[in-house]
């Protein structure tokens, strides 16, 4: 599912990430960002039934004292589960889903999937 980590950029201001799909060869690309204060966009939008090639930022360094920098993508009801290691992005592969939400979360760190910035949802749209 992981097709690599990259190292993320010195510079992370806090340039807006693209929300909107691009799309190529069926698969749906958007971008998130995971920090210690959550996910940015907290939610997602795509449409039903395409893949998503999800590029996931991770900007925090390794000596945060809970987790170690590292985060978590997790979509139970889609069999996605991903660590991403501190200062890199990678780029995940969501398969194709029917229309519905999906809920999803970081567990690995900041309080875990119990603190309400480290949920979001996938909202898939037909």
């Amino acid at each position: 599912m992981e097709i690599g980590p990259s190292p993320v950029p010195s510079s992370t201001g806090s340039a807006a990430l693209p929300a909107t799909p691009a799309t190529s060869a069926g698969a749906v690309d958007l971008v998130m960002r995971i920090d210690m204060a959550g996910f940015t966009p907290p939610d997602l939008d795509a449409p039903a039934d395409r893949p998503i090639r999800l590029r996931i930022v991770n900007p925090d360094n390794s000596h945060h004292s809970d987790g170690g920098g590292v985060h978590g993508f997790t979509v139970p009801s889609l069999g996605v589960d991903v660590k991403v290691p501190p200062l890199t992005s990678m780029v995940i592969t969501i398969p194709a889903a029917p229309a519905g939400e999906y809920a999803f979360y970081c567990d690995t760190c900041c309080g875990g999937k119990e603190n309400p910035s480290m949920n979001g949802t996938l909202r898939m749209r037909a």
